[in-house]
């Protein structure tokens, strides 16, 4: 009987605050560890050749972007060739012009001069440049990009509100606030 009211006065509430227009406010978005299917709701732009992803498979993601970095011709010895990957993003940019805000976005931020160390990861500016690509993409991709299903709002949610953290910065042994900024915010609607 109690829930029968309870239905009822909730109904009688949620219709006069549709008859006057209150404005509804949306739930907070959830940041925290970067959404699974981020990059499979912006159509998995390859920005990097299968072939060369496919030789490194190392096991740190430092090692890792190192391996992808020399195979691709980005780096020697660790150095990073920045002009190297402007010329890759301008190509990818014409061969997919959708993506060019994107591209645009990531040679000024991260193509540019060094960038700060982006994860747990000290003095690997290949996983530095990558994190940041990676960031630039999700923040500048175009509305008409994004998949439509729920989990695709939920996603382009996250890539407009949240900081995105490396996996990495998660681990225990990580202090909340350094690599994670995260975890630092709240985390709860």
């Amino acid at each position: 009987m109690k829930s029968l009211v309870f239905c009822a006065l909730f109904l009688e509430v949620f219709a006069l605050a549709c008859s006057q227009n209150i404005p509804v406010t949306p739930p907070q978005v959830r940041c925290g560890e970067t959404p699974s299917q981020m990059f499979r709701c912006l159509g998995n732009p390859k920005t990097v050749k299968t072939e060369v992803a496919s030789k490194c498979s190392r096991q740190s993601e430092c090692d890792k972007m190192k391996c992808i970095f020399e195979n691709s011709g980005w780096s020697v010895k660790g150095v990073v060739n920045r002009q190297i990957i402007r010329d890759h993003f301008d190509q990818f940019a014409k061969d997919h012009p959708e993506w060019l805000p994107a591209v645009t976005h990531v040679k000024a931020a991260c193509l540019t001069s060094d960038i700060p160390t982006q994860g747990v990861y000290l003095n690997c500016p290949a996983y530095d440049v990558v994190h940041c690509i990676f960031t630039g993409f999700l923040r500048k991709a175009q509305p008409s990009q994004w998949g439509t299903s729920p989990e695709c709002a939920a996603a382009r949610q996250f890539a407009a509100a949240c900081p995105v953290c490396p996996e990495d910065c998660y681990a225990p042994a990580i202090p909340t606030g350094s690599c994670n900024a995260c975890l630092s915010l709240p985390n709860t609607p």
